[in-house]
């Protein structure tokens, strides 16, 4: 989607889930012999409710593959192997990928994230231990929806990945929100401007890592 004079870039929002089957990895940027990254840059945002399969071709042949001990981050694709497959290894991803659908173009976004420190209280403790809490996010953007309908759709609930990006190939934001307020005005141009404020929403992988937004390339 073009972005216009005024505006700093595009918000997406994902649909249903897709299975994809043997997508393949490669070596990341940052290779050091465990990180990979799904090719397809289609596949990178995972669902978080479907399961995730690694596969290693040690010997790199393709012909013979075993299922690998890794991470996958779902909002970027990023592979981390538990140990290192070997330098011809070939590397496979199965899944089921969230596509996007451009949803507004975005003239401002503001993102907060806190760290509460809580009081641990101990029996028979004559000192006050503290201890620094889940972090927190959450966040308001601004942009001209391309329908009511759309919109509409952002305030049911339900959590929702959200993308906003710049041009295409550009680094992108990526986060689980739910939206619990939805506001908007008339512009000088006789268009619709919505604020959509939102809450972080964090989901439990099934290796139970808990992810809820990122910020990278997508």
């Amino acid at each position: 989607m073009a972005v216009i004079a005024a505006h700093v870039g595009s918000l997406s929002v994902a649909g249903e889930p897709s299975e994809f089957l043997e997508a393949e990895a490669v070596p990341a940027s940052d290779f050091t012999g465990t990180e990979f990254r799904i090719a397809d840059p289609a596949l990178r945002r995972l669902s978080p409710g479907g399961p995730v399969f690694v596969e290693v071709s040690p010997s790199g042949d393709g012909d013979s593959w075993t299922l690998a001990e890794a991470f996958v981050d779902p909002l970027f694709g990023d592979v981390y192997l538990a140990s290192a497959p070997g330098p011809s290894a070939l590397v496979r991803v199965s899944g089921y990928a969230l596509p996007v659908h451009p949803l507004a173009l975005v003239r401002s976004v503001s993102l907060t994230v806190t760290n509460d420190v809580v009081e641990l209280q101990v029996m028979g403790d004559g000192y006050k231990r503290r201890s620094v809490s889940l972090r927190d996010f959450s966040g308001e953007l601004t942009g001209l929806a391309l329908s009511e309908l759309e919109v509409a759709a952002l305030a049911d609930g339900t959590p929702l990945l959200i993308e906003v990006g710049k041009a295409a190939g550009g680094q992108v934001f990526r986060a689980w929100v739910k939206v619990p307020e939805l506001a908007h005005k008339l512009t000088p141009g006789a268009l619709y401007e919505h604020t959509v404020k939102f809450l972080g929403f964090a989901f439990q992988s099934q290796d139970g890592a808990v992810f809820a937004w990122g910020y990278g390339t997508p």
